[in-house]
């Protein structure tokens, strides 16, 4: 049955907002984490489709937000080139092939794999890349977060493990991950827009959403200029370990 915006009440559209909002809190504050917090919620209104269909303007938004106001996106795409354009051409070729390859025991693993990853850092252990095997590393590690991330818009379980080695400031990890999540989930971005995702009425609360997600992005992004370095990655250590086992959740149950 097709979605009719006529038929929510004045409390669905508060629990719409309140999703957006929430989500663009920890989004700003994390850098991270805005579709795993805002899509259940919204699919208590909306039916699970549209409510993926709707989080993907505000997510696109969200990440174009997130790099352009901690740094220069063009700058930093060709800094991190040999990461960046493996990204973009992964993502490619994994939205050409969303549909031909299951993703549940990948989808599993990774789970398993980012889980354990962010228990240990949460434990302590703070993982260094050297600049020299940094360098080597990247068009690996562009190349299946981009493929990864075509396939099922799961970016963050790849790259932000990859971001922690490198030991950012706060500020450059969120620029840098925003980037990295804006190139990642643009092409399947283009791809769902080309064959006609949503229609007007899902748009429209999506483009509503964009700007409630942009509202609450910017008081997330003052609460984490308060946060200390260690609590902030700390925060992501935890953002991680959520986003693993909610992958785990989503292909056991």
């Amino acid at each position: 049955m097709a979605f009719d915006i006529n038929a929510l009440s004045l409390a669905d559209f508060a629990t719409l907002a309140f999703a957006f909002a929430l989500g663009g809190l920890v989004k700003g504050t994390v850098g991270m984490g805005l579709p795993m917090i805002a899509v259940p919620i919204l699919s208590t209104v909306l039916d699970p489709r549209t409510a993926i269909a709707t989080i993907m303007l505000p997510n696109l938004g969200a990440n174009i937000l997130q790099a352009h106001s901690t740094g220069n996106i063009i700058q930093t795409t060709v800094a991190y080139r040999r990461l960046t354009i493996p990204l973009l051409l992964g993502s490619v070729a994994g939205t050409m092939v969303i549909t031909s390859i299951p993703m549940t025991q990948a989808a599993l693993i990774l789970g398993g794999l980012v889980s354990l990853f962010a228990v240990s850092t949460l434990a302590g252990w703070r993982p260094t890349l050297p600049s020299g095997i940094d360098r080597r590393l990247r068009p690996i590690v562009g190349a299946i977060s981009g493929v990864i991330g075509g396939m099922s818009s799961f970016l963050a379980p790849t790259l932000v493990p990859y971001l922690m080695t490198l030991n950012l400031e706060k500020t450059a990890f969120i620029h840098i991950m925003g980037v990295l999540f804006f190139l990642g989930q643009l092409p399947l971005f283009v791809g769902l827009a080309l064959t006609g995702f949503a229609p007007p009425s899902v748009l429209a609360i999506s483009a509503a959403g964009w700007l409630a997600v942009g509202v609450a992005m910017n008081l997330g992004k003052r609460l984490r200029d308060r946060i200390p370095q260690h609590l902030f990655m700390t925060l992501v250590g935890i953002m991680l370990l959520t986003t693993g086992l909610n992958m785990i959740r989503r292909v056991l149950f």
